[in-house]
């Protein structure tokens, strides 16, 4: 971990209500799309049935390991365990979209009760892949833009799932903030993923509406991220993270250039900030994750049909700063901010 982050710790999700869930671990009653059928055991009574689910995390990164650590935590609350007799799966595509495909394929071959896609592009996959297997997404910048859903409050089909939409125009607030000289903004991003393009329909006209002009250099893989932050070196007096999983999974390049040439970074996630941006409002994994095993609770255990289920948005986030960062980038946090950002 890079510097101490203090932050607040205040997260809501817009989402349907779960006040069923706390019945849900000790359900006896048996469900369909489950892998055993119910029937009468040699003591007399009724055997639980269990569930099969795929999980296909697109790639490994601080955030989408949040997802599935949440994820998992929410399902064994809720009684879907290996030790219960239920099967978890979980395959990951390190980043790439053949693989992910494969992966959903194979899901769908094995007659999983449920998929739930971490990162956009698993999803996609997931949703091309099967009309009929309950597809739940997880931390999607903007599923409708994806393709993956109708709307937020009706994605129809038999897909739903939550979304990690940071606030982006707070984020390009901070930059005014925090390093108020600034005129360019350096943005490495991959425009192969949906989710990329997504941040930038928001990041784009709150960088214009802040009079900053913004710098950009594609990459294709986590191995040309530093490349790219190198050549933004005097092009640029700030970078911006974007919601980019390339860029994610290859940050302690993209840092260590920012360190070595004194340009502040702004943005992401909290674990972000604790690898070394500056600050940023971010939204917690961990429960955007907890939110997605909700719903998938929800498919298996009360029959609701996914297309009905709202997708749900986190809506607070909160300020996170990384003062040793900040030092170490050449910038100084106003106290205004830090009196913001109580300890977490």
């Amino acid at each position: 971990m890079n510097g101490t982050c203090i932050g607040t710790r205040t997260h809501r999700c817009r989402t349907v209500p779960w006040a069923a869930l706390a019945t849900l671990g000790v359900l006896a009653v048996c469900l369909a799309g489950c892998r055993k059928h119910s029937g009468p055991t040699p003591n007399g009574g009724t055997e639980e049935k269990t569930f099969t689910i795929g999980v296909n995390q697109f790639m490994q990164h601080p955030l989408l390991d949040d997802v599935a650590k949440g994820l998992k935590d929410e399902l064994e609350a809720a009684g879907i365990s290996e030790s219960h007799g239920d099967k978890v799966m979980v395959k990951n595509a390190n980043g790439e979209d053949s693989v992910a495909v494969q992966i959903n394929k194979q899901f769908v071959s094995q007659k999983v009760d449920a998929i739930v896609a971490l990162g956009t592009p698993s999803a996609q996959s997931a949703c091309k892949t099967t009309t009929t297997i309950p597809v739940i997404f997880g931390a999607i910048t903007d599923p409708v833009a994806a393709g993956i859903a109708d709307s937020i409050e009706k994605p129809g089909g038999n897909k739903t799932g939550t979304s990690d939409r940071w606030p982006f125009e707070q984020q390009v607030e901070l930059i005014k903030q925090i390093v108020p000289t600034a005129k360019k903004v350096g943005i490495v991003l991959n425009p192969a993923e949906s989710n990329t393009e997504a941040s930038m329909k928001y990041i784009r006209p709150a960088l214009k509406q802040a009079g900053l002009d913004s710098v950009e250099v594609a990459v294709a893989n986590t191995g040309e991220v530093f490349g790219a932050a190198k050549s933004l070196v005097g092009r640029c007096d700030v970078f911006l993270i974007p919601g980019d999983n390339t860029v994610i999974a290859a940050i302690d390049t993209l840092i260590k250039v920012a360190r070595e040439k004194k340009i502040p970074v702004i943005g992401g996630s909290e674990d972000l900030v604790k690898k070394g941006s500056i600050a940023t409002y971010a939204s917690d994994y961990y429960q955007i994750g907890r939110t997605t095993g909700m719903i998938v609770v929800e498919v298996l255990k009360e029959k609701k049909d996914p297309g009905t289920i709202p997708v749900a948005v986190a809506e607070e986030c909160a300020l996170v700063v990384n003062q040793k960062a900040a030092t170490e980038q050449g910038a100084n946090v106003p106290e205004a901010l830090l009196a913001k950002a109580k300890k977490g």
